[in-house]
């Protein structure tokens, strides 16, 4: 039961996959022990999630799907 709610949370279809946690978890992670500021945090997730976001983006407005 447990392995089949997770497989379904971190489906390839989900809006969440397991490289944007990975990134939320190390980010926050490093927040936490001081090793990186808040600000910098903010900007390094959503420059991932930006990044990993243009190609499906791109492939929407040019009509197609990727």
């Amino acid at each position: 039961m447990i392995v089949k709610a997770f497989d379904t949370f971190f489906s390839a279809t989900s809006r969440i996959s397991y490289r944007r946690l990975l990134c939320w978890a190390t980010g926050t992670g490093l927040l936490l022990v001081g090793r990186v500021d808040a600000e910098i945090w903010l900007y390094l997730s959503l420059a991932f999630i930006a990044g990993e976001a243009a190609p499906k983006m791109l492939g929407a407005l040019k009509g197609g799907s990727t």
